[in-house]
């Protein structure tokens, strides 16, 4: 018979080494995954004027409630209604074809060293899920933190399902992710390039800053945080 558990008890000393990677402008220097897509897919022609007059009328909608920045992060106008599975193919197409080539060889060799010491690797972003995916796969990371997207009837609805990482959301997302794998933060690391990223960064014991402008330069130099270029 196994004995009872303990209450005083604590849970387990953190073991395990992680290390985290932001995407848009870290990994990806200068831009974003899903406004490559968003190119890729007027090019394409599956999007059009009428996505650009729906996306409007929501913006106006939304005003002055919010701003037109979160109003569009909160709310893929351009994706509701479209074929999830349509998309899916795509997304892997627009990878292959303009993501891909354009990542930092640097981004690339700093995740491949953490693979080979053994560290989990996570990939950490705002961006797609399903836009995220393959590049997942093409570095070999152990885990993504993304959007998902709300489907219904195999549709998106342009509506997101769950939490959105970005900002502090972002922190409470990878301390809960690091509380069920065991993460020891201290002894992990982090590589981000926007200061809303900061409360992520703060968390790490060995955060790099990549490829940071003005603000996030500032937030380094008054941290004495280290800084990269991934080009």
């Amino acid at each position: 018979m196994e004995s009872p558990a303990n209450p005083a008890v604590g849970p387990a000393t953190p073991v395990a080494i992680a290390a985290v990677f932001d995407v848009d402008r870290t990994l990806l220097p200068g831009t974003t995954t899903e406004r490559l897509f968003i190119g890729y897919l007027f090019r394409k022609r599956v999007l059009g004027l009428g996505t650009l007059l729906a996306t409007g009328l929501y913006l106006l909608r939304q005003l002055p409630r919010m701003s037109p920045m979160e109003a569009i992060r909160q709310q893929r106008v351009y994706l509701t209604g479209q074929p999830a599975s349509r998309l899916r193919a795509l997304a892997l197409r627009c990878y292959t074809e303009e993501i891909a080539p354009l990542l930092s060889q640097a981004g690339r060799d700093a995740v491949r060293e953490h693979r080979e010491q053994g560290h989990i690797t996570v990939l950490l972003s705002g961006s797609l899920d399903f836009l995220l995916e393959p590049l997942q796969r093409d570095l070999g990371a152990d885990h993504l933190i993304s959007t998902h997207m709300e489907e219904k009837d195999g549709r998106f609805t342009g509506r997101i399902a769950g939490p959105w990482p970005y900002g502090d959301t972002k922190a409470l997302l990878i301390n809960h992710f690091a509380q069920e794998h065991g993460v020891d933060f201290t002894a992990s690391y982090a590589y981000a390039d926007h200061h809303t990223d900061e409360a992520v960064l703060a968390l790490f014991g060995n955060p790099v800053v990549i490829n940071p402008r003005t603000k996030m330069q500032q937030i380094a130099a008054g941290r004495q945080w280290p800084t990269r270029e991934f080009r």
